[in-house]
């Protein structure tokens, strides 16, 4: 096992030095047809809408972005005043897998009528909420107040991770504090460049050893089976550690590996051949 934490640290140590941030998953709502606008522009996830919110269009299309350029996504319809806080906004999901030291960022907007306050939530499960945080009465009418949140680490390479953004009363009030002087149910919200960012986990691939002659693993990343072949015939032993260094998985085969019972992430695998032995990534999505 000492061997194994010694990898994992070696591993850490070069991500340390060489990992730099990438965005996951992008949303700038630029579509043309706003029912195009909540797919992704970089990436893969869902956008909607939530708690009774409608779509605000001017003219059958979305209001002006972020600088007055292309488009943001604009809701109305909130909740009357004084009634169900934390339920109406956007929500969105995405896979992390294979990435950690998460980034949410985007631009926010209200009208004069809408909320000023908003909620972060997130959820791994889709059931457990996680309140992240809001933002202290922010919205204004304009996009001057961009928001910037670090992920916990529980958001950390999961195959789901899904956020709230959400409508709440000013703090210890059962009341909706507007942008301006009155509170409206036709204040709507915008957002624009909705963009969750992070680092690669082991985006070096590292191979620790690898003394097997042809040796290929694929498919990577995968979700059910794994196959493992190589120039040599006969049984692999097959070690599948996660990136704590415990042993989740443990079989001999001479080609496949059935690692469904494992949940998304990233892990070592160790390959034992007639002797000789190898170690590859294997990202379980």
């Amino acid at each position: 096992m000492k061997k194994i934490y010694s990898l994992v640290a070696v591993l850490a140590a070069t991500l340390t030095a060489n990992a730099q941030s990438e965005i996951i998953t992008q949303w700038n709502f630029d579509a043309t047809d706003y029912t195009l606008a909540v797919n992704p522009t970089t990436g893969t996830g869902t956008f909607s809408i939530i708690g009774g919110v409608e779509v605000n269009l001017t003219s059958g299309a979305m209001p002006e972005g972020f600088n007055a350029q292309g488009k943001a996504y604009s809701i109305k319809t909130f909740p009357a005043q004084g009634e169900n806080s934390g339920t109406a906004g956007y929500q969105f999901s995405l896979s992390t897998s294979g990435y950690e030291n998460l980034t949410l960022t985007f631009d926010p907007r209200s009208s004069n009528t809408g909320s000023k306050w908003m909620q972060y939530e997130m959820s791994t499960d889709g059931t457990t909420w996680t309140i992240l945080g809001n933002n202290n009465g922010a919205l204004a009418n304009n996009f001057n107040n961009p928001v910037s949140l670090t992920l916990p680490a529980t958001a950390n390479n999961q195959g789901t991770v899904t956020f709230k953004l959400v409508s709440i009363f000013a703090p210890e009030t059962q009341a909706y504090a507007p942008v301006g002087t009155s509170y409206g149910v036709g204040g709507a919200w915008r957002i624009d460049n909705l963009t969750i960012s992070g680092e690669e986990i082991d985006d070096t691939a590292s191979i620790v050893e690898n003394n097997i002659e042809g040796l290929k693993v694929y498919p990577n990343p995968a979700s059910d089976l794994v196959n493992i072949v190589s120039n040599e015939m006969g049984t692999k032993t097959i070690a599948i550690y996660d990136m704590l260094g415990k042993k989740v998985l443990e079989t001999s085969t001479e080609e496949t590996v059935n690692v469904s019972t494992l949940t998304s992430g990233v892990y070592i695998m160790n390959i034992t051949q007639d002797g000789k032995k190898a170690s590859r990534k294997l990202v379980i999505k």
